[in-house]
């Protein structure tokens, strides 16, 4: 069998079955998120409280400058965003916007997590340049303009996928982010494609990622710098294509989690898709078809990870390198996106 070769379907365990029971309809790219009240369940309904985002041409006033409202880039369930021009010398930005509601709170984990990522110069996360507030309306973040998240890039390839040396270097990349954001205190819950942009302008001697949406960010060390006491029981938290184990049973995440989750991408890298739409299934049919060893080693070592575990980003490092010399993959590649020829 290739490598990540679609398997064929065999019938659902009754553990499968149930689980499936209990998953909800996902749109055509899985792309629905769950959260807890307290998040308003962002990404399950239709964008509301548009009234109060700003019209094009609309300036907005930060602590540091004014700014341009220009193309809508994106928008979520409590927020959007904009391409903005800096009034003061006409230079390009992105500007995230949250609405103003009690049930809205993602952008100050936002505002946390690069505050100290900038003071620890992490390369992987995109530089704050100014924050403000429109009192009533919204609060924002301005950031440095970024290359397009992996999913929809992903989507711009046969098959809906990268191919090997591209998916592996990638995965190296994100892997990276993920650890430079668990230094720092935070495990992400919710890591998926399109929560990674590329770096504007790299190529395959410069290969970067930024990671992105710190929204369900959550500070896993207490006090005294121990991990956390896990709650008895948590609502899902994440994105259920993507989302691990323990999130499913409605556990109290960890570092392991946003590995595990790391791997569902990987996989969806390689092939374009994830089995049935859910990392459940994605774990059962790589386990049972997946024929190369360096997957199957990844996954049993991240089935040995405990709550409190330190992952061996190193060990995962290594996997990876190793799939990419099993397979003729160089560092130096040309990147899909490189290639005239898609």
């Amino acid at each position: 069998m290739a490598f990540f070769e679609t398997p064929p379907m065999s019938p659902l365990s009754p553990v499968e079955s149930t689980i499936m029971k209990h998953w909800e309809t996902n749109d055509e790219h899985g792309e629905i998120r769950r959260s807890d009240k307290e998040n308003g369940g962002e990404d399950e309904m239709e964008p509301v409280f548009l009234d109060r985002l700003p019209d094009t041409n609309h300036l907005i006033v930060g602590r540091c400058d004014k700014y341009a409202v220009g193309k809508k880039i994106a928008q979520g369930r409590f927020g959007a965003v904009y391409e903005v021009l800096r009034h003061c010398d006409g230079k390009g930005f992105a500007v995230k916007l949250e609405v103003c509601d009690s049930h809205s709170h993602g952008l100050d984990m936002d505002c946390v997590v690069l505050s100290k990522a900038a003071k620890a110069d992490l390369p992987n996360f995109a530089h704050m340049i100014d924050r403000g507030k429109i009192e009533n309306h919204f609060k924002f973040i301005v950031m440095h303009l970024m290359g397009q998240n992996l999913c929809h890039l992903r989507y711009l390839f046969v098959g809906d996928r990268f191919s090997l040396s591209t998916a592996l270097r990638l995965s190296l990349k994100c892997l990276e982010a993920i650890q430079q954001l668990h230094q720092l205190g935070f495990i992400h819950r919710d890591i998926k494609a399109s929560n990674f942009c590329l770096a504007p302008g790299c190529s395959s001697k410069d290969l970067r990622v930024y990671l992105v949406d710190f929204g369900l960010c959550r500070s896993y060390r207490d006090e005294k710098g121990q991990f956390k006491t896990p709650r008895t029981k948590v609502s899902f938290k994440g994105t259920t294509r993507y989302a691990s184990l323990a999130a499913h049973n409605e556990k109290e995440q960890s570092l392991k989690d946003d590995i595990e989750s790391w791997f569902y991408m990987t996989i969806e890298f390689i092939t374009g898709f994830l089995p049935c739409r859910g990392s459940v299934m994605a774990r059962v049919i790589s386990l049972k078809y997946t024929p190369k060893a360096e997957f199957k080693r990844l996954l049993k070592y991240i089935d040995c990870l405990s709550y409190q575990s330190h992952p061996d980003y190193v060990y995962l490092t290594q996997m990876l390198q190793l799939s990419m010399k099993n397979h003729g993959c160089k560092p130096d590649d040309e990147l899909d996106w490189e290639n005239n020829n898609g």
